[in-house]
């Protein structure tokens, strides 16, 4: 069997040799289907089907709390001692918190997220230092420290001696202890250095008791035999007893402060004693599902796309081994007629159709590892985990299942048709009449080819059309020429309100006087880098304790100079003045959503809010201007609620907001980081970011994806124009003879050009026709990927089934007018 096996491999090499022309086509046609499909599956195979880094990470959950509009927090301390009651469900709970440091003494000071973990956070991953050790129960409030692999390297240059060395966070030592290993990122990427929790607790000594400070996400082992539904349910019951407890003894326990709170980072939401606003529970998630998001769908559709293209690939490698076996009819009625079955035939057509998806496999894995990293160099911020996407054993096990099985799907029925019984008769017969069963073969693979490139170019032409209109967004405020830079003061050098606000106002009077710089502003928030809610309250309602607000709304504290630097319009009142100052009396701008929510039909200018949370309701704010509603969280969000307050005092963090004169902002990083380490040696500059390098971060996922199926949509276009060509060009090949009589008989080239058009375009159109009813019931799975475009988009529909209509004509009428360039005398001869 093997000799026969290697037998069958030496002819197969030979044959395709002979056809250099031929293999190098259907070699590079099958590279791209296959290629597709690799490098899609090496993204799938990262993020949806390998585990994560750390041992039995399927048994590994998050558990948050959550409140208003389904915003996520992490729970209290109060409630992670509760959670770690649930042993008979979980085998540890541990939690972690993560701020921005200054860290100096390792070269130039720069920002770093620094994990403040609790001690039995790392035994819970089970995963352990690299070198050194981890935090032990007695070492919680010890000023230790972890550091990165990464920083280790960087920072440390490898120096084995790093254990007992100190660096500097903020201002204050702490001594390392271990270097974690290599490639361990949690909660996040970004983060580099871990310490105990205590250290956090010893700057916030209310978050020990306060249930109100929901500031660590929690990670718990499932315990062995214990299902994730029961360990949901006994979680879930847990936040309903605590509630009611309290509930009863007047506390209100299970609600959660919003306020100076960012979304999914885990931020904390303070509250004054425990009380609370609004009504909330525990989330339970498997840990893998939080780290990757909701990629899954996108994935998921990419893959169906690539797949689609193989599916083209095949069609076009079929029709070339169709096209292949008409030369080929007297070899297999040699064989046959020397004693060869079916069978035999068979098995040495399927050996090297499979030798040439092989070796489209080892192209296409080359082609794979290139376009897909260099599109994630393009948009790093498209994918999570973009670190673990690459070429493994599995993903080559992939291509390799798929090159075989490709080699199998596209040359089954050409082998098939190509051994059937009778083939010695047709070597005694007429071309035409030999081949119409194969023509019938061939025109229904590019039917097929049609359909499956027209759904892909209407999802394409839908993702294409949800881009555009996202681009024409007008998102309230001008991006261009906009440079962003966030500063964060170290406590320990600015621990005075008044030195923090002093810092601020000098860097920000030095960068208003550079050259470059028409208006210089600071911000709490930054448009389209978070949000940050507080309560607002009527203060005519606001009892003593525990007011009861009236709305949620996005918040920030700014500069007077604010709206100008953004170019927002005071549609309304004023804008903020040098003497809307501590001492002042409070004011406040909102936007037109706060207005209609509060006042609706009534002009707000004078109109009075309180802002603050639970128990902590500041005094009453007048407003004093109104700005039409933006889209500051992100583009394609509803806007919502917002009011801005001027920048007082205890500016400890704060983004500082250039708009150029000059329209290059990124020349104006120098002149940021002049002033700041003018103004402090010792500061560090954390982001710095262009408003339209946020929107492009913001987008990434949506240019990605749609950059993607473009490109597929396009590839499958490609070879479908090439199938139609390859038909039609055979068609001519093996109807010269009958084209030749027609041209005697006086058919003129046009009409021979007509003929050839009118059967091209039927199958094209039985193929169009097929694809809109299949791109009708596929495009719903785009939904969720759409941008104020409906999945069954009329224009994008007929647009898409014009344009590969149009290609279709180009690709049909190159070999039929080809055909009209041919002497009658010399068809009459042919063959």
């Amino acid at each position: 069997m093997m000799n026969t096996l290697l037998q069958d491999v030496r002819y197969a090499v030979r044959s395709l040799a002979k056809s250099p022309a031929f293999t190098a086509v259907a070699v590079l046609t099958l590279a791209l289907g296959i290629g597709a499909n690799t490098a899609i599956f090496s993204a799938v195979n990262a993020l949806l089907l390998k585990p994560l880094p750390y041992p039995g990470s399927d048994r590994l959950v998050q558990i948050m709390s959550t409140g208003f509009r389904g915003v996520h927090f992490g729970v209290s301390l109060p409630d992670l001692h509760d959670l770690r009651g649930l042993s008979q469900d979980f085998a540890g709970v541990g939690a972690t918190a993560t701020q921005r440091y200054n860290l100096t003494g390792t070269g130039d000071p720069r920002e770093v997220q620094v994990a403040a973990v609790t001690a039995d956070l790392f035994d819970v991953l089970q995963v352990h230092p690299e070198i050194g050790h981890g935090f032990t129960a007695a070492e919680e409030r010890s000023p230790f420290a972890l550091v990165s692999h990464g920083l280790w390297v960087t920072s440390f240059g490898r120096d084995p001696g790093i254990l007992g060395r100190s660096i500097s966070l903020d201002g204050r030592s702490f001594t390392v202890v271990g270097v974690m290993p290599a490639g361990f990122q949690f909660p996040n990427e970004d983060v580099q250095v871990w310490t105990p929790i205590g250290e956090f607790l010893s700057q916030n000594p209310q978050a020990e008791t306060n249930r109100g400070m929901h500031f660590l996400p929690a990670v718990a082992r499932l315990a062995p035999g214990v299902a994730l539904e029961r360990a949901v349910g006994d979680v879930k019951l847990l936040g309903a007893r605590l509630s009611a407890a309290d509930s009863g003894a007047g506390g209100g326990r299970r609600r959660i402060v919003a306020e100076q709170a960012s979304p999914g980072r885990g931020s904390p939401a303070p509250s004054a004693g425990g009380r609370s606003i609004l009504d909330s529970g525990f989330d339970v998630t498997l840990l893998r599902d939080t780290a990757i998001g909701d990629v899954s769908r996108r994935l998921l559709i990419l893959l169906g796309a690539v797949a689609l293209v193989l599916l083209i690939a095949c069609a076009n490698a079929a029709n070339l081994l169709l096209a292949r076996a008409t030369g080929r009819r007297r070899e297999m009625a040699v064989r046959r007629a020397l004693g060869a079955g079916r069978g035999r035939l068979v098995r040495q057509l399927l050996t090297e159709s499979t030798l040439l998806a092989l070796a489209a496999s080892l192209v296409g894995v080359v082609l794979s590892t290139w376009g897909l990293h260099t599109l994630l160099a393009v948009w790093p911020h498209a994918l999570p985990r973009t670190a673990e996407i690459g070429l493994d054993g599995r993903v080559l096990a992939f291509s390799l299942a798929l090159a075989v099985l490709t080699g199998v799907a596209f040359g089954i029925l050409p082998a098939w048709r190509a051994s059937a019984p009778g083939i010695e008769q047709t070597l005694r017969e007429d071309a035409p009449g030999a081949t119409g069963g194969r023509r019938r073969l061939q025109s229904t693979l590019v039917v097929g080819e049609v359909s499956l490139a027209l759904v892909l170019l209407v999802g394409a032409g839908l993702l294409v059309r949800s881009l555009i209109r996202l681009n024409e967004v007008n998102p309230g405020f001008d991006t261009r020429d906009v440079l962003a830079a966030r500063i964060r003061l170290t406590p320990a050098r600015y621990p005075a309100a008044a030195q923090q606000t002093l810092f601020f106002e000098n860097m920000l009077a030095a960068l208003a006087t550079h050259p470059g710089v028409q208006s210089a502003s600071l911000t709490g928030t930054l448009p389209l880098s978070g949000n940050m809610f507080m309560y607002a309250f009527d203060p005519r309602t606001v009892r003593p304790n525990y007011p009861e607000p009236i709305m949620v709304l996005r918040s920030s504290s700014v500069s007077p100079d604010y709206f100008t630097t953004f170019r927002i319009p005071i549609r309304r009142g004023r804008g903020f003045t040098a003497q809307d100052r501590a001492g002042a009396p409070p004011v406040a701008v909102i936007n037109r959503a706060t207005a209609d929510q509060l006042w609706p039909g009534q002009d707000p200018i004078g109109k009075q809010l309180t802002l603050g949370g639970p128990g902590r309701a500041g005094g009453p704010m007048t407003i004093v201007g109104l700005i039409d509603n933006l889209r500051s969280a992100s583009l394609d969000a509803t806007p919502q609620p917002e009011i801005y307050w001027p920048a007082l005092s205890g500016m400890r963090e704060m983004w500082v907001a250039l708009r150029s004169s000059n329209g290059r902002p990124l020349q104006l990083v120098g002149a940021i980081r002049d002033a700041v380490h003018q103004a402090d040696p010792e500061q560090s500059i954390g982001d710095i970011v262009s408003l339209e390098q946020l929107i492009g971060r913001q987008t990434a996922a949506r240019r990605f994806n749609t950059t993607l199926l473009t490109i597929f949509a396009l590839l499958a276009v490609g070879l479908a124009l090439v199938g139609i060509y390859g038909v039609t060009a055979y068609a001519v090949t093996q109807r010269t003879r009958e084209l030749g009589i027609r041209m005697a008989l006086g058919a003129r080239g046009g009409d021979v050009v007509r003929l050839l058009m009118r059967e091209s375009l039927r199958r094209v159109a039985v193929g169009v026709g097929l694809g809109l009813v299949a791109a009708l019931g596929v495009t719903r799975a785009l939904s969720a990927l759409l941008f104020e475009v409906a999945p069954r988009d009329a224009v994008t529909f007929a647009g898409t089934a014009l344009l590969l209509v149009a290609v279709a004509l180009v690709a049909t009428w190159v070999p039929a007018r080809r055909a009209t360039q041919v002497d009658p005398m010399v068809a009459l001869r042919y063959e």
